[in-house]
């Protein structure tokens, strides 16, 4: 590494907060539209240091998990915070994620840099080894100035202000909402629902799971699937933004009761274990369960009484209305739990397992792209339905009951569906 001048660096970190308050002054036209644009700048700038942060660990071969520091921020934070009337449950959750963040940023720049190397404009001659002794008393005072911010917050945040204002690279949307979440829930404005809350903060959170296609799974890297893009159109009539948010089968109900996510929606099952802790929309979809194998194997799968063997090696994927059904109905064939819903056809492909039980719609998919694959049987084992899972807010509910009934009516939804399968 290219040892660089002290003097210069400084000059570099003093040069970067004339540009800080620079930004924060001429941003009259953004605080005229939200009060807390000034709160979301100071947050943006805090975030922009950890590329200094991180290249000095890097210079220095540094880990980037520092607990013992760790701890003196968020007592730091909780001291101030109390000082001007803020609970510490509030503040120490915001401070914690903010950190996670930071660390995150971290270490993307990191692995950049392994993999590409140092970019040329951080090994010039000029550029220096700048001490975290001069970037934390930067850190600690805007961290003081965003309490102080924060204690003066009086109306609701605004998401679509606050996606603006957040552009530190490496930040993704989904990193913006989940700190934008607990930002919002320190000094709470109370909602008569879960609509007004959406409506008011223009922020639609979605838990999916991201592995269920067509209803939600990532295509290079991107979420897309036939919830994805219905959850997008919902977002849209409420003049919102849909952030995705991962969840999983095995943990959906826990997952909604945690409070984090508005709606689920991944191509989730209509049933009464789960109305018993939520609310779940209108029908979208008719389904049922049923067995495919691989094509050469079909007619000796195409009955529950032939599937139910004690030489079937069955799989079935972890957590959710499938399994429950293999586990109500079978009882002498050999089941394999598998961790990836993912990876799951090509066990049958690869004849490490000779039968599975999912929902039609999926088997539909996936003999449609995997030829060698068969759906075994005419019809369905059991009666489902698609609907999207919320917590126990009527209110919300009749809107996207509504909002729902239309989209079928005008054709929406049909034709979502007719581009995924």
């Amino acid at each position: 590494m290219i040892l660089m001048t002290f003097r210069y660096y400084s000059m570099r970190l003093h040069a970067l907060l004339c540009l800080s308050v620079f930004a924060l002054l001429s941003l009259p036209a953004l605080a005229d539209t939200d009060e807390n644009a000034e709160l979301y700048a100071n947050m943006n700038t805090r975030l922009s240091y950890m590329q200094q942060v991180a290249l000095y660990k890097w210079q220095h071969q540094l880990p980037i998990e520092d607990l013992a520091r760790e701890k003196i921020v968020l007592a730091q934070s909780v001291t101030a915070a109390e000082s001007l009337g803020i609970t510490s449950v509030a503040i120490t959750d915001f401070f914690q994620v903010q950190i996670e963040l930071a660390k995150k940023i971290q270490r993307q720049y990191h692995q950049q840099w392994r993999e590409h190397g140092l970019p040329q404009t951080l090994q010039t001659k000029q550029n220096t080894k700048l001490s975290l002794d001069k970037i934390r008393p930067a850190l600690t005072t805007l961290g003081q100035t965003i309490i102080e911010q924060i204690a003066e917050h009086q109306d609701q945040h605004d998401f679509s202000v606050f996606n603006l204002a957040i552009d530190t690279p490496l930040v993704s949307i989904e990193d913006k909402a989940v700190l934008f979440r607990s930002l919002s829930l320190i000094k709470p404005k109370v909602y008569l629902s879960t609509l007004d809350k959406i409506i008011a903060e223009k922020i639609l959170y979605v838990g999916t799971t991201g592995d269920y296609e067509p209803f939600s799974y990532f295509e290079a890297g991107q979420i897309k699937g036939i919830d994805i893009d219905l959850a997008n159109r919902l977002a849209d009539s409420l003049g919102a933004q849909a952030v995705f948010l991962p969840t999983s089968w095995s943990n959906l109900i826990t997952d909604l009761s945690s409070e984090r996510f508005d709606i689920m929606m991944s191509g989730i099952s209509k049933q009464l274990f789960r109305q018993r802790v939520g609310l779940q929309s209108d029908i979208y979809l008719e389904d049922g369960k049923t067995p495919i194998s691989l094509c050469a194997k079909k007619e000796r799968y195409d009955s529950l009484a032939k599937i139910d063997k004690p030489d079937t090696r069955m799989i079935v994927n972890k957590g959710g209305t499938n399994q429950r059904f293999v586990d109500a109905n079978i009882k002498q064939a050999k089941i394999t739990v598998h961790s990836s819903n993912v990876t799951i056809f090509q066990e049958l492909i690869a004849n490490r397992a000779d039968v599975m039980i999912t929902d039609r719609v999926e088997v539909q998919l996936q003999t449609k792209k995997h030829t060698e694959l068969c759906s075994t049987m005419p019809n369905n084992l059991n009666y489902s339905a698609k609907a999207f899972l919320m917590g126990r807010d009527p209110i919300w509910k009749e809107y996207v009951d509504a909002w729902l009934e239309l989209s079928i009516k005008d054709g929406s939804v049909s034709n979502i569906f007719n581009h995924y399968i």
